[in-house]
C-alpha cells in the first residue's frame, strides 16, 4: 500500500450574489497560504455546475497536519476574504484516509 495520506474534502455554496470571478479572485492567496502549511501535498478546486457548489480537494501527509491547517485557516488573513464569500451553513468538511491503493489507468494493450 502507498504511504499514508489524508484527504480533506470541503463542499460548499457561496453567499447569494457572489460571482464566480469574485470568488476565484480570493483563491490565489488561499493557495499560497496553504502551500506553505506543514504536510501539504496538493489542492484542487472544482465547481459542480449541477449543484451550484464548490468542492475543495486537499491532500495532507497526516491527519494531525490536516486538522492543524484547518484550524489555522480560520484565523488566517489570507483565507478570510474567501471564507467571507462562503455560506458556512452549507459547508461540509470531511477528513479521511485512502481505503484502497490509488487506481491508475491500465497500460494500453500491445498491438500484434
Amino acid at each position: 500500500m502507498e504511504a499514508e495520506k489524508v484527504l480533506e474534502l470541503v463542499v460548499y455554496s457561496l453567499h447569494e450574489g457572489t460571482s464566480r470571478e469574485q470568488f476565484l479572485g480570493t483563491n490565489k492567496a488561499v493557495s499560497t497560504w496553504i502551500s506553505k502549511q506543514p504536510g501539504f501535498i496538493s489542492r484542487e478546486l472544482v465547481y459542480d455546475n449541477q449543484g451550484n457548489r464548490w468542492v475543495d480537494i486537499i491532500w495532507w501527509e497526516t491527519m494531525a497536519q490536516a486538522r492543524a491547517a484547518s484550524e489555522a485557516s480560520m484565523s488566517s488573513e489570507s483565507c478570510s476574504p474567501m471564507f467571507a464569500l462562503i455560506d458556512m451553513e452549507s459547508a461540509l468538511m470531511l477528513h479521511g484516509m485512502p481505503a484502497i491503493p490509488t487506481v491508475l489507468p491500465a497500460a494500453p494493450a500491445l498491438v500484434k
